[in-house]
Parts: C-alpha cells; structure tokens; sequence
C-alpha cells in the first residue's frame, strides 16, 4: 500500500519530527498500523465526509481515505492546542 500526504501534512509532520520528535514517533507507529490494516473496524467515520476516516492516538487525531492500493492522508490535529473553558455558575 502506498502513503500520500497532503502539502500541508507533509510540513505539519516535518515540523514535529524537529520540535516534539516523541509526538512523532506516536503518530509515525499509528500511521504503520493504520497501513497494515486500514479497514480496522476501530477507526471511526467522519460525519460529513463518509469517505474518510479517523484514528486517535494520545492527543493527535489522523483523518485519511483508502483508495484501492493508496491512503490519502489529510490532515493531523492536536488536541493540545484547544482551549478548555469552564464556565463559572
């Protein structure tokens, strides 16, 4: 199976490998296990694209497609980077 990125994944992935090379070695061993088996029934749809799918790992969420021998990988989101509010009663 072969592994496309986006432009903007591609970069977003390059700059973790210099600046967090821990959350990169996360995502990379999530992205071998998301090529080995892409139909894991533990990867969840997106709502609005039904194409796609999504898989969590730690604080990272990585939405890609499976077309015939090709993963298309989209985009990557951190969790981190949320703000949490709590609203004061």
């Amino acid at each position: 199976m072969e592994l496309e990125f986006k432009r903007s994944t591609l970069r977003q992935l390059k700059y973790y490998k210099k600046k967090n090379p821990i959350a990169y070695k996360l995502i990379r061993k999530k992205l071998e296990g998301i090529l080995n088996n892409p139909e894991d029934s533990n990867y969840k749809k997106v709502k609005k694209y039904p194409k796609y799918k999504r898989a969590r790992k730690g604080n990272y969420r990585i939405c890609f497609r499976v077309d015939q021998l090709q993963l298309y990988w989209t985009y990557l989101k951190s969790f981190k980077s949320i703000p949490i509010v709590f609203s004061k009663k």
